[in-house]
C-alpha cells in the first residue's frame, strides 16, 4: 500500500466540473494500485494553487495577537485569523496578498511578515480532506493600526478582536471556536514564537 503525504497514493484519471459558482465541485475519478477506480466529490476554488493566505499577528510589547469574529456561512459564526484569497489579478505575490488582507480585515499594516509554509508543501497546506484549496500561513510581527485600511469585500461581516493573549487564543482553539486553517496557522505561529524566544 502506497499511502503517503506526497499526493501519489492514487492516480487521478479525470476531473470534471459538475457545479461552479463561488465554489466549484469536481467529480474526480481515481485509480488505486489494486486497480479499483473510485469517483469522488472534490470542492474548492477553480484557481491556481495556493488558493489563499492566513496571517497570525503578534505584538512583541503586549505579547498578544489580533483575531476576527467573522460571519462564516457554513457554521454561521467563528473566530478566525486574517485570511483571504491569493488573487493573481490583484496581488503580485503571496506576501502582498497577506498584507492586503491584514489591512482589509484586521485594519493593520506593516510589520515583519514571515512565511511559515514548509518547503515540503510548495503549493500550500491542504484545507480539507475533500477540498482542493491550499493555503500559505504567515506570522506578522508588530503590525500597526492602518489609518486608511483597504475596503472589505461586500459580503464580509466581521468584528476585530484585539489584544488576545496566546493563552486565550489557545483556549478558543480548545473550545472548538476557531476555523481549522486558523488553528493550523496559530499553532505554527506559536511554535515559531517559542523557537525564536518571543514567548
Amino acid at each position: 500500500m502506497n499511502i503517503n503525504t506526497a499526493g501519489t497514493a492514487a492516480t487521478i484519471l479525470k476531473d470534471e466540473i459538475v457545479y461552479k459558482r463561488y465554489i466549484t465541485v469536481w467529480q474526480r475519478t481515481t485509480r488505486f494500485e489494486d486497480g479499483r477506480e473510485i469517483q469522488w466529490d472534490v470542492v474548492g476554488h477553480d484557481s491556481p494553487l495556493p488558493t489563499f493566505v492566513t496571517v497570525f499577528t503578534f505584538d512583541t510589547n503586549t505579547k498578544t495577537t489580533c483575531i476576527l469574529k467573522e460571519y462564516v456561512q457554513g457554521s454561521n459564526e467563528k473566530y478566525t485569523c486574517t485570511a483571504g484569497s491569493f488573487d493573481r489579478r490583484k496581488h503580485q505575490s503571496l506576501e502582498e496578498a497577506a498584507q492586503h488582507e491584514l489591512s482589509e480585515e484586521a485594519q493593520l499594516t506593516g510589520g515583519h511578515m514571515i512565511n511559515l509554509c514548509p518547503s515540503s508543501q510548495p503549493e500550500g497546506i491542504s484545507e480539507l480532506k475533500w477540498g482542493k484549496n491550499r493555503f500559505v500561513p504567515y506570522i506578522c510581527i508588530n503590525p500597526t493600526l492602518d489609518t486608511n485600511p483597504k475596503p472589505r469585500d461586500a459580503e464580509e461581516y466581521m468584528e476585530v478582536v484585539r489584544d488576545v493573549s496566546i493563552d486565550d487564543f489557545t483556549q478558543m482553539v480548545m473550545r472548538g471556536e476557531v476555523m481549522l486553517p486558523s488553528v493550523q496557522t496559530g499553532w505554527m505561529a506559536i511554535e515559531w514564537l517559542k523557537e525564536n524566544k518571543y514567548i
